[in-house]
């Protein structure tokens, strides 16, 4: 049987930079049709947030995800180009249209975890301060987590541990799909009860994969022969069309294929309680 795990990365909800990068790109490409689109995004409300969709399609298909919420404390500084990327477009935790959808998804049936910020996987303060956070506006525990960028070094998974999570999945490719170092099924990287879910496909190295629908095939078999989980990736932002086309349309079609092959669907922490309930 496949186990499918279907996840979300919440790293923006607003659309910012974006805003002339992807009207650049279209004009450079001299697409008329995408100039068009993008001089609509402008007064588009909100064409960054997702949730909207994210629900529609897994209701339709009867499946619930587990979603992952950034609480990123970089600022921009003008002399380091990169904290454009990671500060423009951030939103607060503790905003209250993010309390919103973070309490109806966790009353509905998804899981919600951490997406921990930037420099949070070598700080055991912010890991800390992270999970307190969301624990604080959820009124329960909150178990799992993905580095932001899927940042991880030889200390992360202890520093997870000691922080209080149960499990982790930032082990997985930034530019490809698959299993990275044939890590297929979930593991144990210590003598307890801390899990590694690796993460086998992710959305921006999906989309324009060679093959794409091949490759899925040949992954979800090799999950189904090992025992391991299909954990997908998908962040919630791609699936405004305009800038993203076809991606909804990919992440509908993992969803149908899994189904053809009579998966079963679990949020990271229900497989993790069956892992716990039946070791392999």
């Amino acid at each position: 049987m496949l186990k499918v795990c279907l996840t979300h990365d919440i790293d923006r909800i607003t659309k910012s930079h974006q805003y002339v990068s992807r009207l650049l790109r279209a004009v450079y490409g001299r697409n008329p049709e995408s100039i068009k689109q993008q001089c609509r995004s402008f007064g588009a409300k909100s064409p960054y947030w997702g949730f909207d969709k994210l629900i529609d399609i897994e209701r339709t298909f009867n499946v619930k995800s587990t979603v992952f919420f950034l609480n990123e404390s970089i600022k921009l500084n003008p002399l380091r180009p990169k904290t454009l990327i990671l500060s423009s477009g951030r939103y607060r935790i503790d905003s209250a249209r993010i309390i919103e959808i973070m309490r109806y998804l966790d009353a509905n049936g998804w899981e919600i975890g951490v997406h921990g910020s930037y420099n949070s996987f070598n700080n055991i303060n912010l890991l800390k301060y992270e999970k307190n956070s969301l624990e604080q506006i959820l009124g329960h525990q909150v178990r799992g987590i993905r580095q932001h960028y899927l940042n991880l070094n030889e200390m992360t998974w202890a520093l997870q541990s000691e922080a209080g999570f149960s499990y982790d999945s930032s082990f997985g490719y930034t530019d490809n799909i698959g299993f990275k170092d044939n890590r297929i099924a979930p593991f144990h990287p210590f003598s307890d009860g801390f899990v590694v879910f690796p993460l086998t496909i992710m959305d921006m190295c999906f989309v324009n994969y060679p093959d794409k629908w091949s490759a899925f095939e040949r992954i979800a078999s090799e999950c189904e022969e090992n025992g391991a989980v299909l954990v997908v990736n998908f962040h919630q932002h791609v699936f405004h069309e305009p800038d993203f086309p076809g991606w909804g349309d990919d992440y509908i079609g993992i969803i149908q294929r899994c189904k053809a092959r009579n998966a079963e669907f679990k949020t990271m922490g229900q497989w993790y309680d069956d892992l716990l309930d039946h070791p392999r």
